[in-house]
């Protein structure tokens, strides 16, 4: 896999090195305990009622019944010390029905998030970065790596209010993601009816899509 090896800083042109690590369920505590609860929980951002721990194993479980994989990882930057500070985190599934044809596979995200200016300053860490490409781009390079020709697909989460459930959407847009048209038929564990918001990146789009973020590598 050719993995990104740095990190945009957010409204600049600079970049800041950066790692793409493996994550264990003890990392994914880590960031349970000193990111989520701390700095994420007791607000209304997507993905605020989430249980990390919980989402990492029950999706271990579930995946391995359907005979597929999880995987979670994290990207991380250095502090003003030299240690690694995670600024965002995703979990996928491979080989997942693809949302723009289930009899294809793809790299699913089933859960991503980053580190909120709230943690980065609580460690040291005054820059902003531009979060969504680099997992976006992780799990195209998963999917070329594992023989799914670059394919991903994730469903955007709904948020407390329709312009916050608007504004995700949005954003996926903006990087090139398709949006599917909403089905009747059901979709990924635990059977959730199609409700209009899942996106996906075919073998080209990803392949021109990775091929913008080459600079980081």
């Amino acid at each position: 896999m050719s993995l990104i090896t740095k990190v945009r800083v957010a409204n600049t042109s600079r970049t800041v090195e950066a790692e793409v690590v493996p994550c264990s369920f003890a990392d994914v505590v880590a960031w349970h305990r000193h990111i989520h609860i701390p700095f994420v929980a007791q607000t209304r951002v997507i993905g605020s009622q989430w249980d990390w721990p919980a989402l990492y194993l029950g999706c271990h479980v579930s995946e391995q019944t359907l005979g597929r994989q999880a995987l979670a990882f994290q990207v991380r930057v250095s502090d003003a010390t030299g240690n690694a500070v995670p600024i965002a985190q995703a979990l996928v599934s491979l080989p997942y029905p693809w949302p723009a044809a289930h009899h294809q596979r793809c790299v699913f995200l089933w859960f991503l998030a980053a580190t909120p200016a709230t943690a980065l300053n609580h460690f040291g860490i005054r820059d902003r970065f531009s979060t969504l490409p680099p997992l976006l781009d992780v799990a195209v390079q998963v999917s070329l790596s594992h023989g799914l020709e670059g394919r991903i697909g994730l469903h955007a989460a709904l948020g407390h209010t329709t312009k916050e459930s608007d504004a995700l959407a949005a954003r996926y847009e903006r990087e090139g993601l398709k949006r599917r048209s909403r089905l009747s038929r059901f979709f990924r564990f635990p059977h959730r009816k199609d409700d209009g918001r899942l996106f996906y990146f075919g073998p080209e789009d990803a392949k021109a899509f990775a091929a913008r973020q080459d600079d980081l590598r």
